[in-house]
């Protein structure tokens, strides 16, 4: 067994130094103390002695906050290897799943139990610990699933030690302290939820106030600005993008906010504008990835789109991308390493072999390195090749959102016997929305080989359960004429 018990001693120092503080406030609005999550954390513990055997690995599924920590910090003072899962995947998702990490003990929500968990063995557990022993190595403690916003999700396989660096880092970065009240609307089982946002903070002593994003309105949102005292939110565009479009919303309801953070998923600037038009507060941008953490942050504000420089504790080579830059802006794809680095996937060599080059880890993403800030034009992959031409879809992305009666779009190359691939956009439009006035207003701002040559309009952007742009779906749907228009 490697080393074990970091995040609970990190956590348990915090609880000493102030038992009484409020540690979380869960969906319902009840507070629980350091005190209180420490003797929860204790009680998980002791089901989990109880209950797993020797090589079990844990699948946790809890959606409940405080169920969910009490039994990731027990995991991690027992050394009880931890895939986190979605609580929100059916159930023939969710033994797909734990069939493929070798979960021999799955831990689900139960509001009779004490603890407000209950813990499943499947039939074949013995074998699952048997494949287990084989596949994780001593070090191992957590699987994070990628968000699978481009594919099928990978299982990240993290210690302890790399959690614990990513974790402090970040929380130097944001100054957090004991007066912060940090509102969570991700869920627990991504990164976003855990690493940046819930383990940082309890590590400085502040509160946690949890959320359900996907049943948040613009004026919930507010409300919990105000009822709890929040003084840092990181969240999704999707959410800022509802803030700003909301009526009446006075700059009054976030004002105890120090800070307003945006990641996951690229902010569109207009956002980013009128969040700081409206409230008056900068909208920062935060990039990284599950593999690594925060890699950029844009803590300066230059604002833009930037999204600032690295962050310390992380190492950074940019290569020239040959072939698919431009003469006027030329691409870098963006290395990265570090101690909060990840070992690679569970039991996925080719994936592996893509994204973990010789300590590195080759994030694919092609970035525009100015001295104030930084900017991601695209997935590497995501890049369109029309008849030898690359287009970024982040860029037509972004003049799509400024044409009259565009909301938002996805943009993705899909086949074409004549050009390799031509450029499809899926968009979701309002009232105003004609499209010889989107014809004419895309050829005022992009290239001809950049314009979609197939448009389609739906009600809505397929996403992922975290929220994201389902990008996988939009190129099946606009590969296959699925479109429903409207």
């Amino acid at each position: 067994m490697g080393v074990t018990g970091l995040l609970y001693h990190a956590l348990r120092t915090a609880a000493l130094a102030a038992p009484r503080a409020t540690a979380v406030v869960g969906y319902d609005g009840r507070a629980s103390t350091y005190e209180a999550l420490l003797g929860a954390i204790d009680g998980a513990a002791d089901c989990l002695t109880a209950q797993l055997e020797d090589g079990d690995v844990l699948g946790l599924a809890v959606d409940d906050p405080c169920a969910f920590l009490a039994l990731y910090f027990a995991a991690a003072r027992l050394g009880v290897v931890t895939v986190l899962l979605d609580s929100r995947l059916s159930e023939p998702e969710m033994e797909r799943a734990a069939a493929r990490f070798n979960v021999g003990r799955l831990a689900v929500d139960d509001d009779a139990d004490e603890f407000g968990f209950a813990l499943r063995a499947p039939g074949n557990a013995a074998e699952r610990r048997a494949a287990a022993r084989q596949g994780y190595e001593v070090d191992d403690f957590l699987i994070h699933l990628t968000s699978g916003s481009t594919g099928e999700p990978k299982g990240i396989v993290m210690s302890e030690a790399a959690i614990d660096a990513r974790v402090r880092s970040w929380g130097g970065e944001l100054a957090l302290g004991g007066s912060d009240v940090v509102l969570c609307a991700l869920p627990l089982a991504h990164c976003h939820g855990i690493d940046v946002l819930t383990l940082p903070t309890l590590y400085s002593g502040g509160t946690v106030a949890f959320a359900r994003g996907g049943h948040l309105t613009a004026r919930g949102l507010a409300r919990q600005f105000e009822t709890r005292g929040v003084t840092l939110i990181s969240a999704l565009p999707v959410m800022y993008q509802m803030l700003t479009a909301a009526r009446g919303l006075q700059a009054a309801s976030l004002a105890t906010l120090r800070m307003a953070i945006s990641g996951s998923a690229p902010l569109p600037l207009h956002t980013q504008e009128r969040f700081l038009e409206r409230f008056g507060m900068p909208l920062r941008q935060v990039y990284g990835l599950s593999e690594i953490g925060v890699i950029c942050f844009d803590k300066a504000y230059v604002g833009g789109g930037s999204i600032g420089t690295p962050i310390a504790g992380i190492d950074w080579r940019l290569d020239p991308a040959e072939g698919d830059g431009s003469a006027t802006e030329p691409l870098h794809e963006l290395y990265v390493r570090g101690p909060a680095l990840a070992r690679g996937y569970y039991r996925d060599p080719a994936a592996e072999a893509e994204m973990f080059e010789d300590g590195w880890l080759r994030t694919r993403d092609l970035v525009v390195a100015e001295p104030g800030g930084w900017y991601v034009r695209g997935r590497r992959s995501s890049f369109i090749n029309v008849a030898g031409s690359k287009v970024g879809p982040l860029e037509v992305e972004a003049v799509l959102r400024e044409c009259s009666g565009v909301v938002e779009g996805a943009v993705v190359g899909v086949p074409d016997a004549v050009s390799s691939e031509r450029v499809a956009a899926l968009i979701v439009t309002d009232a105003n929305f004609d499209r010889g006035t989107l014809s004419r207003q895309l050829g005022e701002r992009l290239s001809p080989y950049q314009m979609p040559q197939r448009l389609e309009v739906a009600t809505a952007l397929p996403r992922t359960p975290l929220g994201k742009v389902d990008y996988a779906a939009v190129k099946r749907l606009m590969s296959n004429d699925e479109v429903t228009i409207t």
